[in-house]
């Protein structure tokens, strides 16, 4: 990416989107108003819950002032482009569902199975990055299914050094763009569930391409199977490839 020209363009953007906020009447009364009942839910109530519940609508007002107009939607194609530009592995494929042409894989985010120590606390916080690609989990502790949701960025979820659960174990994927492999032992039942809007999914040798589609696709053994896993994955644009160990 041409970093001094992709920033004068979203600078130039931005100064758009300013002018698109203040120059409409209804926006700017939305985007005000939004303001004021995030920073103000405190002194409007005393309950608590009441105030968490203003906030929350604030917020979501605030976000609807900005997607409404037209500058945030032009930076929004600016910035997938510039993404699919400097990327070749993603050019090829959003490419490759029209030209039906193979690509590569290129491993990024590694997401290795989660175990946790038994303990006595019931709930447990953890923060993903929505950008990027970055590591997860290397520790060997007890299985928690996998869940989160990333914007832009490549995963690897790794199952080849565990022993699951005699159960059905989920992993839920919720991706903007960006590639996803998964790592499975061959006597491990997998159930997948993919809904793609641009890309291909790769299971073992069959190769397929997806338009605003949804793949499920089950193991033969899968009912069978004493250790099982379902994969959930929702990604906009991006190829998903399944390898068996």
């Amino acid at each position: 990416m041409n970093r001094p020209i992709f920033k004068i363009i979203m600078g130039l953007l931005g100064i758009w989107l300013l002018y698109d906020l203040v120059t409409d009447p209804l926006i700017l009364i939305l985007l005000i108003g939004s303001i004021l009942l995030m920073f103000f839910s405190d002194r409007i109530f005393k309950s608590h819950e009441k105030q968490g519940n203003l906030f929350w609508l604030g917020l979501i007002l605030f976000f609807l002032s900005i997607l409404f107009t037209s500058a945030v939607w032009v930076i929004l194609i600016v910035l997938l482009i510039f993404k699919v530009g400097e990327d070749h592995r993603m050019f090829k494929t959003v490419k490759d569902p029209l030209t039906k042409k193979q690509t590569k894989w290129r491993e990024k985010e590694y997401v290795a199975v989660q175990f946790k120590e038994h303990e006595e606390e019931t709930v447990q916080m953890s923060r993903k990055k929505w950008f990027g690609d970055d590591s997860i989990g290397y520790d060997i502790y007890e299985w928690d299914d996998i869940n989160f949701t990333k914007i832009i960025g490549d995963t690897v979820i790794d199952l080849g050094n565990t022993i699951l659960p005699k159960q059905e174990n989920i992993v839920l994927i919720r991706k903007g763009i960006g590639e996803t492999k998964i790592l499975i032992p061959d006597e491990v039942g997998l159930s997948l569930d993919i809904s793609l809007l641009l890309g291909k999914v790769k299971v073992g040798h069959d190769e397929l391409d997806l338009k605003n589609e949804t793949l499920k696709w089950q193991s033969p053994s899968y009912h069978l199977s004493s250790r099982k896993i379902k994969v959930v994955l929702n990604v906009l644009v991006g190829e998903v490839e399944v390898v068996f160990l």
